[in-house]
């Protein structure tokens, strides 16, 4: 059966039990970095109802051990701690991972604002584009593909371990931003404004992304469960239903449409088409 969304076409898997030959009733994912880390809500969400469709006899469950996101990748291997990470996707990590090639979040992936000291404001209204954006000091965890993608384009950015020290660099004023994703940055911000943090107001980076469940490629069956359980999300509305109730609010009030985009080439996206988010442009640089 072929579904169609957004001007591209899918192949939906006939309904079948995939998960006869699962080697284990237990699918586990990395958990979030604290106890007020709302980042992986919606995800989590999305692959235990996704296996509730095509594989309900297994468990979805966090992983007993802490990881960043690329070290949880390389937990994907066999006998590592983990069967299955949402990241963004890349060549590299399409040849070494499975990749399930549904972008979980509608492309907004790629949508990035500036956590920014309040102290600065004046100075971001005031930017344009070029060499001014490449005199300011942000800040990364050092192994996000957008840390890469961001020095690659001749930004300063200054790499850390862990996410939570991304803060503290802005609170001190050590950094100049931090760029975040739309569907974090409200979350993040209702943690921070009381101590001086605030959302840039003017402008919204952009660039090509997807961002995919990923699997290991000893485990092909887990990544057909998920794609089907996905697929159908897709087919009853579902899918768009659980987004709109985790994001849908958040993003009306960041006002995407009302600000300056600058927009990023990303040559680490594979050249296979990926859905992008639809948001009016309103001033592009």
């Amino acid at each position: 059966m072929k579904l169609c969304l957004q001007g591209f076409c899918y192949w939906i898997l006939s309904v079948v039990p995939v998960f006869a030959a699962t080697p284990k009733d237990q699918v586990r994912y990395p958990p979030p970095q604290h106890q007020h880390d709302r980042r992986s809500d919606y995800a989590i969400t999305l692959l235990t109802e996704a296996l509730q469709r095509s594989a309900p006899q297994l468990k979805v469950v966090p992983s007993r051990h802490l990881f960043s996101r690329s070290r949880a990748l390389e937990e994907l291997m066999p006998g590592g701690a983990v069967d299955v990470v949402w990241t963004l996707t890349s060549v590299e990590r399409e040849q070494k991972y499975l990749p399930v090639r549904i972008p979980i979040y509608f492309g907004y992936g790629g949508y990035r604002l500036l956590l920014i000291h309040q102290q600065q404001q004046a100075r971001f209204a005031a930017l344009r584009t070029g060499a001014h954006w490449r005199e300011l000091q942000f800040a990364q965890v050092h192994d996000w593909i957008d840390t890469k993608l961001l020095r690659q384009h001749g930004w300063q950015v200054q790499g850390v371990s862990q996410y939570a020290n991304l803060f503290p660099l802005l609170l001190k004023q050590r950094v100049d931003a931090v760029p975040r994703g739309v569907l974090e940055i409200s979350d993040e911000i209702a943690l921070w404004q009381s101590q001086g943090l605030m959302i840039e107001p003017h402008w919204l980076i952009q660039y090509p992304s997807a961002e995919y469940f990923f699997v290991s490629q000893q485990n092909p069956l887990l990544a057909a469960a998920l794609e089907q359980g996905i697929r159908q999300m897709q087919q009853d509305g579902s899918l768009q239903r659980l987004f709109d109730r985790h994001f849908a609010a958040k993003l009306k009030g960041l006002a995407l449409d009302q600000r300056r985009v600058l927009k990023i080439q990303n040559p680490y996206l594979p050249t296979r088409p990926a859905i992008t988010a639809t948001i009016p442009a309103v001033g592009h640089d």
